[in-house]
């Protein structure tokens, strides 16, 4: 766990380096409103959140009782030069110390006036500590080195919070199982949890499958369809790779996030969403926005908390749990043996814990016995039907002194391990059954094949394990 006498983190644009030993504070950056409104007592309200709207709507996060504010009045939002006030094409304007605005920086002590009420802002920062969470496991996250330890910790802190958060790592490093384990340990834990992919989506389509479309908005649409946003109300949307989100579409998801709304591609009518925003990505965010392929005011407003996730090379204290954990997922009855353990941990796992997940369940699908030996850990390419050709044997010297056997460098890359066709064809259909929970549609659909040709496979094969059992 940090520990330290140096000042907090910072909760915002900079980035939390989990495991990097900082401190155990962190700074909630916030503002404070003072409210005067007709015929009420004076009231102060406190934010900690990138943004905020204030309006007579109920959806707003500041709700006056008003008549002459509007439904979405005005916005306060957290920008790198501080907090930004925007009028959101209200009826009756905004006025900051008096003069009528459309969009403004604040400064401490600024009044606003809406309608009848005045408002008064001021910087509101302050330190809260960084509780750390017993045992080895968050959520479904697996690790108890310090860097995991460390992701704990802040999720558990940000989780009762309506901060949007953006996980920062190399592929494969889990930061959607770090956010599904946000969505778990928060009060939305009960609605759905939406995974966005913005890489692997048509280009052309991107703005369609997020936002939604009507039958007929587009060649193709032959029916209506929600979309991420709408499919996530009440829950989590996970944002994957949204370093790959077109510079065009960003302004429209920057309005869907302020205004907490969206407008279906070919429809007339706005859609109200209630939606928690963590963002995911591999890239450089700050290096996009230097470079003008990504929004700064998008940054900041995804930005409530931003968490670098370090590969898995950087925290071996974790491989063991973690390889342990996924076998005993793919296969209860399985274990490794102290030598399959060595073999792992002398990898250095380029593709971080989803290339241990593959390799744990390759070997899980391919290996008869529940022991699962250092034979059968698989690691690196593997040539499908194909037997690396063997070099012949030197004939030794009848006068040649006899010595012990030579062995490979320890920096030798391991030897390429066959798998046969039929070997490759039965892994993919166990990996995708036990993925679709044993349901036979799903796991079709993930292969690309028809549930028909699935069914003929499975039978070929004689597949009529656990995997099997739901419908």
């Amino acid at each position: 766990m940090t520990s330290g006498n140096s000042s907090p983190n910072p909760v915002g644009p900079s980035t939390v380096r989990l495991g990097h030993g900082r401190n155990s504070r962190v700074l909630l950056r916030g503002f404070r409103l003072e409210i005067l409104a007709p015929g009420q007592p004076p009231r102060t309200v406190r934010f900690n959140v990138p943004a905020i709207r204030i309006g007579a709507d109920p959806a707003c996060e500041l709700v006056l009782s008003d008549p002459a504010v509007s439904r979405a009045h005005v916005s306060i939002e957290q920008t790198p030069r501080g907090h930004r006030l925007r009028d959101l094409e209200s009826t009756n304007g905004t006025r900051l110390d008096g003069t009528p605005v459309r969009d403004a920086d604040l400064v401490p002590g600024a009044i606003l006036t809406l309608g009848m009420t005045q408002i008064r802002f001021d910087p509101d920062d302050h330190s809260v500590p960084l509780v750390p969470v017993q045992g080895d496991s968050y959520h479904g996250l697996i690790g108890r080195s310090p860097a995991m330890r460390d992701l704990f910790a802040h999720l558990e802190l940000v989780a009762a919070t309506p901060l949007s958060v953006i996980l920062l790592g190399p592929t494969g490093c889990g930061k959607e199982m770090a956010a599904r384990a946000l969505h778990e340990a928060s009060p939305r834990a009960g609605g759905p949890f939406v995974v966005f992919d913005c890489g692997s989506i048509d280009r052309e389509l991107v703005g369609a499958s997020l936002f939604g479309h009507r039958e007929g908005a587009y060649t193709g649409a032959a029916g209506s369809r929600k979309g991420a946003f709408q499919s996530a109300h009440g829950g989590t949307l996970l944002l994957d790779e949204i370093g790959e989100l077109p510079l065009d579409l960003q302004p429209r998801l920057l309005r869907a996030l302020e205004r907490r709304e969206v407008q279906p591609l070919g429809s007339d009518q706005i859609v109200r969403v209630d939606v928690r925003v963590v963002a995911a990505t591999h890239r450089d965010l700050e290096a996009m926005v230097a470079g003008g392929t990504f929004r700064e005011d998008l940054l900041y407003r995804l930005a409530g908390l931003s968490l670098m996730m370090p590969p898995l090379a950087r925290r071996r204290e974790d491989l063991e749990p973690l390889a342990r954990h996924i076998l005993a997922r793919s296969r209860p009855d399985a274990r490794l043996t102290v030598e399959a353990m060595d073999r792992l941990e002398s990898h250095s796992w380029p593709g971080n814990v989803r290339e241990l997940k593959n390799v744990i369940e390759r070997a899980a699908g391919l290996t008869r016995s529940p022991v699962i030996d250092v034979a059968d850990i698989r690691l690196g390419t593997i040539h499908l039907g194909h037997t690396p050709p063997r070099a012949p044997a030197a004939t030794p010297s009848p006068d040649a002194p006899a010595g012990p056997p030579v062995s490979p460098p320890p920096d030798a890359p391991p030897a390429v391990v066959p798998m046969t066709l039929h070997e490759a064809e039965l892994l993919a259909l166990r990996t995708a059954l036990r993925a679709a929970g044993g349901n036979k549609s799903q796991a079709a659909r993930l292969l690309g094949i028809a549930r028909k040709t699935l069914r003929e496979k499975m039978e070929r094969y004689g597949l009529t394990s656990s995997d099997d059992r739901k419908d």
